[in-house]
């Protein structure tokens, strides 16, 4: 049987998400109905691997369905993004015990349940800079005892798996440098959610604070640990899931700038008769935002074919997958700003109405500022990359 096109289904909802966004976005509220819909038609186990009854898409296809949902609301995909991303890094690399994947996998395609990570803190910021949480596991005769806050909970009036980073500790109450990752659930005594999310952009994802009051857990739900400053166990794979995801969301964002910039220049008539796609200025805007546009298509799909073929043999150009995946994501991000800032001014002073979407566009796109990797993490990446790995060097000039 032949698969659904993903994309296609994507921007028939979109056009739905579309129609709700303002309303959501004024109010800051969470859309319900957006992921009642998603869950109806099957996203919302998208990426959760065949062998448990999921639909296992590539990362290239993942990527076209955000970047079409993003085109309708911003904030859902993004939302999306961070439920789907758990299934495709997880499965590519796994580090949970295979009871609690598989409890996720069956929560997401029998009943639609969404799981997220909740990682980072006020007081910590991403935990990607290496810093100890003060979220704190305390072991206990039978288990785990978590107490802590966290900030971003991105979905969070919907989640149903909460992955919650904390700083162990043993009976004693020190506090070795390591790190674990534990399994927390709705239904968990103890654990409350904090409405607390009101922010310039990504207005309706949900991302309030999730408090944890003395939950008490089976030792089983410790998920993985590891010491501070020691690599991820997943290894690439997450960040890249995660990256390339957060990217196509701008790029929907930024695509969906354009396109009501496009219109808008296509219908507008001042009073010289003439629409103001005649205008040299108006056109040179669309050229470059279309420039910016595909320009940034091409980095995040080029990063994505690298990363689904690592393993065929070393990238023609040496520029290896994890590093196409910074490359992608810290140039994309600023093409998607510069092009919606180019939109707005196709559309002129109207785009600051909060009537038109435009400025609606102009704060979520810039959501992704503070989204790992951050640009300047990124960019000593691909410094590392270039100058500090050991290379062959060139050959003398004969």
């Amino acid at each position: 049987m032949q698969p659904p096109d993903w994309p296609a289904l994507a921007r028939d909802l979109a056009r739905r998400f579309a129609e709700r966004a303002p309303e959501h976005d004024r109010e800051g509220s969470f859309p319900f109905e957006n992921f009642a819909d998603l869950r109806e038609a099957g996203f919302i186990a998208l990426t959760v691997p065949h062998r448990h009854g999921g639909h296992e898409v590539s990362l290239s296809t993942f990527l076209r369905v955000q970047e079409e949902l993003a085109a309708g609301d911003g904030s859902t995909a993004l939302a999306l993004n961070m439920h789907l991303v758990r299934f495709g890094g997880e499965r590519e690399s796994p580090t949970y015990p295979a009871r609690w994947f598989e409890e996720m996998c069956r929560g997401a395609v029998e009943e639609g349940l969404l799981a997220n990570t909740a990682a980072t803190e006020e007081g910590l910021g991403s935990p990607a800079g290496g810093g100890i949480p003060e979220t704190v596991a305390r072991l206990t005769g039978d288990g785990w005892v978590v107490r802590g806050r966290k900030t971003f909970t991105t979905m969070a009036p919907l989640l149903n798996y909460f992955i919650v980073m904390a700083a162990l500790e043993d009976g004693e109450g020190s506090r070795p440098p390591s790190v674990g990752n534990f399994m927390i659930l709705r239904t968990d005594g103890g654990l409350r959610i904090d409405e607390t999310w009101d922010s310039m952009g990504m207005r309706s994802t949900g991302s309030h604070d999730l408090v944890l009051d003395d939950v008490a857990l089976p030792a089983d739900r410790l998920l993985n640990q590891r010491p501070l400053g020691s690599p991820d166990a997943r290894g690439s794979s997450g960040a890249v899931w995660f990256s390339l995801g957060v990217s196509a969301t701008t790029l929907g964002i930024a695509r969906a700038a354009r396109d009501y910039a496009v219109a808008f220049a296509r219908e507008r008539t001042p009073t010289t008769g003439r629409t103001i796609k005649e205008f040299p200025g108006v056109r040179t805007r669309i050229a470059r935002i279309d420039l910016l546009l595909h320009r940034s298509r091409t980095l995040v799909h080029d990063a994505a074919r690298a990363w689904e073929s690592r393993d065929t043999g070393a990238p023609p150009d040496g520029i290896k997958p994890f590093d196409r995946t910074m490359m992608a994501k810290i140039d994309t991000l600023n093409n998607c700003i510069e092009a919606v800032d180019l939109a707005m001014r196709v559309v002129g002073g109207v785009s600051l109405l909060k009537s038109r979407p435009m400025e609606r566009y102009y704060r979520d796109v810039r959501a992704a500022l503070h989204n790992p990797p951050l640009e300047d993490r990124a960019l000593e990446q691909i410094a590392r990359a270039a100058l500090d790995e050991p290379v062959e060097p060139p050959k003398a000039l004969e």
